[in-house]
């Protein structure tokens, strides 16, 4: 009983150790995010900052989709094949394809906000705001792929570190853009300098500890990896649109400005999101690995019991600090911070199941989930939003986002059981199906 007793101790103490610095480093990459979107929009007034959220918006969904979720099948599948040759082709592929993925996703963001121009704003299509999008987009890519190799290898703490110092070098070029000029693309561009700056860093590191292969990619070995990437693709994009169409939507009905405030209450509102985001990617791993249902529901546990703590916290301290720190032509978003607060609450649940469906392998089930839950999304948007603006868009959050969590659940309850998590066959590809490392 003793030895048990020392084991789940252990068990525990193991846990909590990368559980608090994926926190800690959550919590310096959203506050990063929070000044630079302070800092931007005390010097730019509603309109210019609305321009460059959408940018922003932009940049991050285009980061995203050219990965094609290469990122969840690394994850998946990297942990049973660590230090065997099929690990190091599976490295090279990934490696190649993240490559390919920043070129891909910066003309994707160019094409997209060129497209959108006509619908939003005509200076989304000023060649310099382009520029501007391109750049940033190379940032959003690395901070997409790069993670996803240190927590595959499971260095979480280099993985959360990093992701963190990427969100800080936009900072600094937020701060350093503001002595230069005080528009939207100036300072758009000069976050998206600082975050590939800090990128070119993590590179070369990626390399030295061998995570970073520019050898020849396998072409079986690559297809493979794409192929099973794409299965959680829908997760990934439902994902993103589920969290940022509704910037689009309402600046298509009511203009930059509004986007402005709205992602001021926005910004704010994620802060609950800190925990469960770092307990969705410490399950992603125990659930690649063999862990069960059980340790997933302590997971969720506490994912809503700390985003509902962190929300009290942000509705009090964001309804009091709004008008003095953004100015009065925020002030708007100090109700609307608290309709998006209980948004973030619903989402708890899914952000650990839908990594951990990741980390089963299910990859079809969590690409249908994100699929299915973009769709509704963009529907519930798509009504709500010229009827109730900013306030319609907070609401469908909510509706959305308690509707993932209850999906996502109900399917990973199927398929890992009361006790134990098979790894599912159809994940893993013959070339690579060896005995689990220990």
């Amino acid at each position: 009983m003793e030895n048990a007793g020392t084991g789940r101790r252990v068990a525990a103490h193991r846990r909590q150790s990368p559980l608090a610095f994926l926190t800690g480093s959550s919590l310096a990459q959203s506050a990063s995010y929070a000044l630079s979107a302070v800092l931007a929009s005390k010097l730019l007034g509603p309109h210019q900052r609305g321009l460059m959220v959408l940018g922003i918006t932009t940049a991050s969904i285009a980061g995203l989709l050219s990965g094609l979720g290469t990122g969840s099948a690394l994850r998946s599948r990297l942990p049973t094949v660590t230090g065997t040759p099929a690990g190091r082709h599976l490295l090279a592929s990934y490696t190649w394809w993240s490559v390919v993925s920043a070129v891909a996703g910066s003309g994707l963001a160019v094409a997209l906000t060129v497209l959108s121009a006509p619908l939003i704003d005509p200076g989304l299509a000023d060649p310099p705001f382009l520029l501007a999008v391109l750049v940033i987009t190379v940032g959003y890519v690395a901070l997409t792929q790069f993670p996803d190799v240190w927590y595959a290898a499971g260095r979480f703490h280099a993985g959360s570190g990093w992701a963190a110092a990427i969100a800080a070098g936009g900072l600094v070029g937020v701060l350093v853009g503001a002595l230069l000029d005080r528009t939207a693309w100036a300072l758009l561009l000069a976050q998206g300098l600082g975050m590939v700056a800090v990128t070119v860093v993590q590179g070369y590191q990626l390399r030295v500890v061998g995570l970073f292969r520019l050898r020849s990619p396998d072409r079986r070995e690559l297809v493979d990896l794409l192929r099973h990437g794409c299965r959680a693709l829908g997760l990934t994009m439902g994902l993103a649109l589920a969290l940022r169409a509704d910037r689009y939507v309402l600046g298509a009905v009511a203009g930059a400005a509004t986007v402005g405030i709205y992602s001021v209450a926005a910004t704010l509102s994620e802060g609950p999101r800190l925990v469960p985001a770092a307990l969705g990617q410490i399950v992603n791993r125990e659930v690649s690995l063999g862990g069960g249902l059980s340790q997933v529901a302590r997971a969720r546990r506490s994912a809503l019991i700390s985003s509902a703590l962190m929300g009290l916290v942000v509705a009090v301290g964001g309804w009091f600090l709004v008008v003095p720190v953004f100015g009065d032509a925020f002030a708007d978003a100090r109700p609307l911070l608290l309709v998006l607060l209980v948004a973030e609450i619903a989402f708890a649940p899914f952000a650990v199941a839908s990594r951990a469906l990741l980390g089963g392998g299910w990859m079809t089930t969590a690409g249908l989930l994100g699929a299915g839950g973009s769709v509704a999304a963009l529907i519930l948007f798509a009504l709500a939003i010229p009827l109730w603006g900013g306030y319609g868009a907070a609401v469908a959050c909510i509706l959305t986002y308690a509707g993932l969590s209850v999906a996502s659940w109900r399917l990973l309850r199927r398929r890992l059981g009361r006790n134990v998590a098979p790894r599912p066959r159809e994940t893993v590809s013959p070339p690579i199906r060896i005995g689990r490392s220990t």
